[in-house]
């Protein structure tokens, strides 16, 4: 958290008592969810990165706006890698969870709702995003569903899988959990590197570094309290919307975008890992 952050008094939901949670949904109506995956991260990183960077940049927003912190949910994700040590649930278990806790929390009167996804399939930004949009519009309350990287597009994080980026934030968040040792020298070029280190983007053994994962970390906090506080003050989902716009726009052109995520000038590499990608989940 940059220095010049503001910290204002939150709880954490499993830590509290009721009259606790009581007294801030009456004074901050504002919750805070992160999502995560148990998922392989090659030999290089934390199995559980996607949950701990989650919990960790929805902790630090709500250091800043207060509110109430729930714990992260690790189990339940679907669209995992196909690697060692990553349970596969299906996309509609984790659509009637996600669904049931934001009826909840409307339940119990929060006013808005900032759900974050450390894990980030397509499929999966789209689920809680539909629904965050269901809830504001059946309840009226303010609700905002993102992968982090939505608000880091413009300094080139697109998101990846346990390369350069997601490396780099856990590298930052806790150095212990990273082991660059792990990798070799080489990784390989771009599908050799996802199939035989389960590394996905721009390798992370020559281009991770806590300084760039703090960086991101420090501009995607202070992204997410400014919306979550719009979210709070203006009752609606606003906000939300623009965040989503400008990831849809970064996504306009796929190749391009493809090119800067993957770390490659090669329009054909991308569609060769694209189709390899999907060719392998499916065969799952």
């Amino acid at each position: 958290m940059s220095e010049d952050a503001v910290e204002t008094k939150f709880i954490r939901f499993e830590r509290a008592l009721p009259w606790q949670v009581r007294e801030a949904v009456a004074n901050v109506p504002l919750a805070y969810v992160p999502l995560g995956a148990l998922e392989w991260h090659g030999e290089h990183a934390a199995l559980g990165l996607d949950g701990i960077k989650a919990q960790y940049i929805c902790e630090q927003a709500a250091r800043r706006t207060g509110g109430v912190l729930f714990p992260v949910v690790q189990w339940g994700a679907f669209h995992t890698m196909p690697f060692p040590f990553t349970p596969r649930y299906s996309r509609w278990a984790m659509k009637r969870l996600v669904r049931r806790t934001l009826n909840y929390l409307a339940d119990w009167g929060f006013r808005a709702v900032v759900l974050l996804t450390g894990h980030y399939p397509l499929a999966q930004i789209v689920l809680v995003r539909r629904e965050c949009r269901r809830i504001a519009r059946q309840r009226g309350i303010a609700a905002l569903g993102i992968p982090e990287q939505a608000l880091a597009l413009d300094i080139g994080y697109l998101g990846d899988h346990a390369a350069k980026w997601e490396t780099s934030l856990l590298m930052a968040i806790e150095p212990l959990l990273v082991d660059l040792a792990q990798l070799p020298d080489d990784t390989g070029s771009l599908w050799p590197r996802a199939k035989r280190h389960g590394i996905y983007g721009i390798c992370p053994k020559k281009h991770a570094a806590a300084q760039l994962g703090r960086h991101a970390l420090d501009l995607i906090v202070e992204r997410l309290a400014a919306a979550a506080t719009r979210l709070l003050a203006e009752r609606n989902s606003d906000a939300a919307e623009e965040i989503y716009r400008a990831h849809e726009e970064a996504f306009r052109h796929p190749l391009a975008a493809g090119r800067r995520a993957l770390g490659t000038e090669s329009n054909w590499e991308v569609i060769r890992f694209s189709i390899r990608s999907i060719l392998r989940m499916r065969h799952l």
